[in-house]
Order: C-alpha cells, then structure tokens, then sequence
C-alpha cells in the first residue's frame, strides 16, 4: 500500500481539525520502524570476525540479512558454521548488539522516515514521540544515536516524547506498546497514530479500550510475529515518502471510516 503516509497525513488534518488545540502526537517505533535493522545485524556480525580474528561472514552482505535480529541462529545454520563455532557467536552475539546500540554509525534509517518524522514535527500542535521496547538502560545511548543520525535532517527527540521499558516490566513487548500508548495519554496528547513493524504490536494497541482514533500503520520491513493477527483496518506500507505528504496537503484524497482504516465500534 504505497499511500500509507496519505492516509496518515489525511487522519493527522482530521484529528487536528476534530480536537483543535489539543496536541497530538504520532508514535513511533524505533527499532525495524525507523532504522533499519538488517545494517545493525550486519555490523554486530562483521564486529564479531574483528574481535575473534575470523572470516565467519566475510561474504555475507546486507542484503543477505532477511531475518529478525532474535532469528540469527536460523542463519548460522545457512551459513553451515560448526555447532561450536555458532555458540561462540551467540555467546556475543547479544552483548555486541546492545553495546553497538550506543554508535549511531552502525545504525541506518530507513530511506525517508526524517523527513517524514520532520514534516510531523513542523505541523501545528502536534509532536512525534517514541514508543519502544528497548530498555530504559539505553535510554541516553538511544536519543544520542538517533539525534546524530536526525541532525542532518533537522530531526530531534527528547526525553520526555520517549518511551521505553522499564527495569521492573515483566509483561510483553506487545503489551508494552499498550503501556506506552496510555503513557502519553496520561501526559496530556491525543495519540492520532502508531507506527510499528510488529504485528502483534499493532494488534494489543488495536486492543485497547478508547483506541478509534488511533490509526494503525505496520511498517513492512522484517518482523517475528504472525502478520495474520493483525486488525483488517491496519494500514499497510514500507516506503516513507515525504512528496506524498505535500501533495496531500494541496489534494487531499477523500478517506472515510467506509474505507475500513479505522476500528469499528458497536
């Protein structure tokens, strides 16, 4: 669905025209919703051949990264690496992960999304927070990361617009998400949308008693849960084209709840 950021766009002017005054924010994911992730595997991998003087995945490229960060052992075994070889991987496979987490250099966004993510900012009332399942621990590697990698773009987050998990959290990730969601609610914002490329994220917002107005948009990257739970009215797309909200902005389609976006009440 190449018009996910129209229909975004459409609801945004909506929800500002319904709720004048009131801040609005749409939230974002972060890690397969705003960066791409496969350059991070990518770099945790080649980083693991610098440490141990081996050439494991001398040959692999990012394109060859088709699977969630959680899925690597499943690649291992593609790759045919000696069992004993593979658990010295996964042996620093994670510490690695979250060590690297902390260098906006082994990070890539996705093609578009600060500009898109700017666009938001740059509207009236309305601000764009973070909606995350990475742990609070890496809350001041996390802003400073992305805040170099938004800079070029005239992107900045703060602390208060993000939302991570808690040491003390030992629900899901999904339900999480739900947390976050009421977070912000509770600060005073009118949650207009939700980003995020976990389906099953998607669907425990979706979930949520007083969630109408939230527009749902899977980001459709690489994702672990089944895509099957999530609600018909999530809205669908992976290319973050910031033309497509200009033009919405001079020709704005006409999107009605008839269009099966938004949830259905009884």
């Amino acid at each position: 669905m190449n018009h996910w950021m129209q229909v975004l766009a459409t609801h945004h002017r909506r929800m500002h025209d319904r709720h004048d005054g009131r801040p609005l924010i749409i939230l974002f994911d972060i890690d397969g919703t705003i960066l791409d992730m496969r350059y991070m595997i990518y770099n945790v991998l080649k980083r693991f051949d610098e440490e141990h003087g081996t050439d494991h995945f001398g040959g692999v490229t990012v394109d060859d990264i088709d699977f969630h960060e959680e899925h690597v052992t499943g690649f291992l075994d593609r790759l045919k690496l000696p069992r004993d070889h593979q658990l010295k991987v996964l042996y620093r496979y994670e510490p690695l992960f979250l060590a690297m987490a902390a260098d906006p250099y082994t990070h890539v966004p996705f093609s578009g999304v600060f500009e898109v993510i700017r666009w938001f900012q740059e509207r009236p009332d309305t601000f764009v927070g973070l909606n995350t399942g990475r742990p609070e621990m890496l809350k001041k590697d996390t802003l400073v990361s992305l805040n170099v990698l938004g800079a070029r773009r005239g992107v900045a987050f703060t602390e208060d617009l993000l939302f991570m998990k808690p040491g003390s959290w030992e629900g899901t990730v999904a339900s999480l998400k739900g947390e976050g969601v009421r977070h912000f609610q509770r600060k005073g914002y009118r949650v207009c949308a939700f980003i995020d490329n976990e389906p099953e994220n998607l669907r425990a917002v979706a979930d949520m008693d007083g969630s109408e107005e939230i527009l749902l948009l899977h980001a459709d990257t690489i994702f672990k849960s089944d895509h099957r739970i999530m609600p018909g009215h999530v809205v669908t797309g992976k290319v973050y084209d910031i033309s497509t909200l200009v033009n919405s902005r001079q020709d704005a389609q006409h999107i009605t709840d008839d269009d099966g976006l938004f949830k259905r009440t009884a």
